[in-house]
């Protein structure tokens, strides 16, 4: 017997495909919280020893080798106003937490543009190489841009505060301020934080 055009409907709507893609959505949107959320495959943090791109290449080499057994889980990689996590899609489980003020250059990979990156300082500043695979290129570029602007909105709130402390009158401008040498790189390809970031206490 045919299927009458509101049982098809019905039939479309309670799919698995279409119960796994509502799914994916109401899991991401629960773990971003209004924030910007990309989807990636995290492929794991390499240890490196100063801010040197050929160290990081090596980084991306390593960690590309044993890609192909990690890319079988979807992660998120989540921009908050004041850091970055990173948690697995299908558990919610957190697995880094980077604060911006940690983070010391991102960028788009030119050598694998699905490749996006990140370089952080960690505990007795040592410097570690975060590294993602992306599905596109296009998306390793938007996070590069997205983060460089979280930059610029995280370093202009700083000055803020240390204004407000220092009992000067806070800038006029708010992302946009006058000072503030971080901004979006127009290709999306990298962005360096400015070495004089993070060195006070958040407000």
């Amino acid at each position: 017997m045919a299927l009458g055009p509101l049982q098809l409907m019905r039939t479309l709507r309670n799919s698995p495909a279409a119960l796994r893609r509502k799914f994916g959505r109401d899991r991401t949107e629960s773990l971003s919280h209004g924030d910007p959320l990309f989807k990636v495959h995290y492929l794991g943090m390499e240890k490196i020893y100063s801010l040197d791109l050929e160290q990081a290449e090596e980084a991306i080499a390593r960690l590309l080798e044993g890609a192909p057994g990690k890319m079988g889980k979807d992660h998120a990689l989540v921009v908050r106003p004041r850091y970055v996590e990173v948690k697995e899609i299908s558990t919610g489980r957190q697995l880094t937490k980077t604060y911006l003020q940690d983070i010391a250059y991102c960028a788009a990979d030119t050598t694998h543009p699905n490749v996006f990156l990140y370089i952080c300082k960690h505990r007795a500043q040592q410097l570690q190489c975060r590294v993602f695979w992306c599905s596109r290129a296009e998306r390793a570029r938007d996070m590069t841009a997205c983060l460089a602007k979280s930059f610029q909105k995280a370093l202009c709130d700083w000055q803020e505060a240390e204004a407000v402390a220092n009992g000067a009158a806070p800038q006029e401008g708010g992302a946009d301020g006058v000072g503030s040498p971080v901004t979006p790189p127009p290709d999306g390809r990298s962005s360096t934080l400015p070495a004089n970031f993070g060195k006070g206490e958040w407000a």
